[in-house]
């Protein structure tokens, strides 16, 4: 078998996600280029592989949090609860950090959406530094960046108010209609970087910038959300390190190392998206 073709073989099982015996590609190689080539697409094929393997875990664990009994007070099967002012329509997603629900706010008289924080993250002392940084978001007006009105505690839990998107995240654009196109793709990375600046400008750091946590709005809007893991600049500059938060394959190599994230790690993962 020529080189090319057990190189190019090797290639084309990685791209299309299936197994690859890389012993015999290796003894089909001419010589240690060729080698060192097969090595280093061996490595991709691992990154591949585990990018796949996260998604699904991911997937059964989010299906597991679904099925679980709702939080007293919460809604369930689609019923109508509260939440301090709010009515609590139904949940429209999970993350580590909480849950969020499309609600009504009576007082304001419109749809928004709520995130409330997990038990376990308000009682780790985090509250009082999520209500601060919660309402210095809200003062973030930007067209592709969420809108924050409000961060609220109820029952000792912290509840962030924002405008309510309808539309999909990119992972589900992508899931349902496949890869975009590049100029697609670039149109959707301007946005990304306009909502950034504006973020950044702000004095924050979002650090993680992710398929998940951008929508497009049924109109075509793209909306930069999920403020969960943002910190303020200074702060994270003065944490050195000890305050990590992001998902590791959107990570800048220094932020995996142990540096604080930063504007700079933030745009790389935009280059990841």
């Amino acid at each position: 078998m020529a080189v090319e073709a057990v190189f190019d073989r090797a290639l084309e099982e990685v791209a299309d996600g299936h197994h690859v015996d890389w012993d015999v590609s290796d003894s089909g190689a001419a010589d240690d280029d060729e080698r060192e080539c097969l090595k280093w697409l061996k490595v991709l094929g691992d990154i591949a592989e585990l990018h796949r393997s996260t998604h699904e875990s991911f997937e059964e664990e989010l299906a597991a949090v679904r099925s679980a009994p709702s939080p007293p007070g919460l809604p369930a099967g689609g019923a109508v609860s509260t939440w301090g002012r709010y009515e609590l329509v139904e949940k429209v997603g999970e993350g580590s950090f909480g849950s969020v629900y499309r609600a009504w706010d009576p007082k304001l008289e419109r749809e928004v959406a709520l995130k409330i924080l997990h038990p376990h993250i308000a009682d780790t002392g985090m509250t009082e530094r999520l209500v601060r940084e919660g309402r210095a978001l809200a003062r973030i007006r930007h067209s592709n960046v969420v809108s924050v009105f409000d961060v609220e505690t109820h029952d000792g839990r912290v509840g962030l108010c924002m405008d309510f998107v309808r539309g999909q995240t990119l992972e589900g654009v992508l899931r349902t209609q496949g890869t975009l196109s590049a100029g697609e793709a670039a149109l959707i990375g301007q946005d990304v970087c306009r909502a950034l600046a504006a973020v950044h400008q702000a004095g924050f750091v979002h650090r993680d910038v992710k398929a998940r946590n951008v929508m497009r709005e049924q109109a075509g809007r793209i909306v930069l959300m999920d403020f969960g893991t943002g910190r303020e600049a200074r702060a994270l500059r003065a944490a050195e390190g000890r305050d990590v938060g992001g998902t590791p394959l959107y990570m800048a190599p220094e932020v995996l190392d142990g540096d604080p994230a930063s504007i700079q790690s933030d745009v790389y993962s935009v280059g990841v998206l």
